[in-house]
């Protein structure tokens, strides 16, 4: 993940929701979300190509859904436009896994940022995506250990 500039964020959209287009403040946080275009369950981290502004209600409408399942043709082209993001990627109707990935920094950035969280449910979490995605043989012998991949 990258850091995420809100500010430049709000610049790109205008201050505006990407799907609704209603003006959003970017003082009043508990109205708009910053949005994983392509979703983190295929593997996508954040990055100024990876996000988009939405208000709150619009971010719960997508949650988890691929963009072309969620926007029009037009605001994908739109979502391009502004983010940079690859438009057939964006328009593909069915998931594509991102397998452009540093799988090591992703557990350490996975378990660094579930620290408050139960960690041992982050652990199944993180063992399922990387079997389900078959990315275990991509582990370093150090975190197949730590995951118990490895004795």
């Amino acid at each position: 993940n990258e850091t995420i500039d809100i500010a430049d964020l709000f610049k790109r959209f205008g201050s505006r929701c990407c799907k609704k287009k209603q003006p959003l403040d970017i003082k009043k946080r508990d109205t708009w979300s910053i949005d994983h275009i392509f979703p983190s369950r295929w593997l996508y981290p954040f990055t100024k190509e990876n996000e988009s502004l939405l208000s709150t209600e619009s971010n719960n409408n997508k949650r988890d859904k691929w963009p072309s399942e969620f926007y029009t043709n037009n605001e994908l082209i739109e979502l391009a436009k502004i983010t940079g993001a690859d438009l057939g990627l964006l328009s593909s109707k069915t998931p594509i896994i991102n397998t452009d990935i540093n799988v090591g920094r992703c557990v350490e950035r996975y378990l660094q940022v579930r620290e408050k969280s139960h960690l041992p449910k982050r652990i199944n979490e993180l063992k399922k995506i990387l079997k389900d995605y078959n990315l275990v043989d991509k582990l370093s012998h150090k975190n197949k250990k730590l995951l118990g991949f490895a004795k």
